[in-house]
């Protein structure tokens, strides 16, 4: 007998429920003279298949939490309809600001409680505007364990390659 899951009132089949949940890795990093990198991992099934997608970046004069929200908003912009999201991470302060702040902050006009300055609200708007289009409901997981570990180290050691090409690139620079 087939599984089966009720969701907003309807009663969907695993393999249905299955491919309305994506699972989303990220990771950033940045290295003391701030060039970082950024990747995120996408897994989700397909018609019963897993199928996996990669991301990445980087940039300079940036911070951690910087680059982990980039990976965030890459991984958010590649999925193509909306799903359950479920994103993993190992920084607290996208943890909390995902799950708990980010309606606070859009209700704020992008400010704090205290009505200063928020620090990354650029990407922290992007990414209320990307959830709202891309999710059907999201979670942001913070653990220094992952449920599948190998998926993380992924993401942390692209994250550290994508941080490397910055610094490569910033070297190759020549100016007049």
């Amino acid at each position: 007998m087939q599984q089966k899951f009720k969701r907003g009132g309807f009663l969907l089949s695993k393999l249905e429920f299955d491919k309305l949940r994506i699972d989303l890795w990220v990771s950033g990093t940045a290295d003391k003279e701030g060039n970082g990198g950024y990747c995120a991992l996408l897994y989700c099934n397909m018609l019963g298949r897993p199928y996996i997608k990669t991301l990445g970046g980087y940039g300079s004069n940036t911070t951690v939490t910087r680059m982990t929200l980039k990976a965030v908003i890459a991984g958010l912009r590649a999925i193509k309809q909306k799903a359950f999201i479920h994103i993993y991470t190992q920084i607290p302060q996208v943890s909390s600001g995902l799950n708990k702040y980010i309606y606070e902050w859009s209700k704020n006009n992008w400010k704090r409680k205290d009505g200063g300055e928020l620090q990354h609200a650029d990407l922290w708007q992007e990414i209320y505007d990307l959830l709202q289009q891309k999710s059907l409901h999201y979670k942001v997981h913070y653990q220094k364990e992952s449920p599948n570990p190998d998926y993380n180290l992924v993401v942390i050691h692209r994250s550290s390659e994508y941080a490397m090409r910055a610094k490569k690139t910033l070297k190759e620079v020549v100016l007049p």
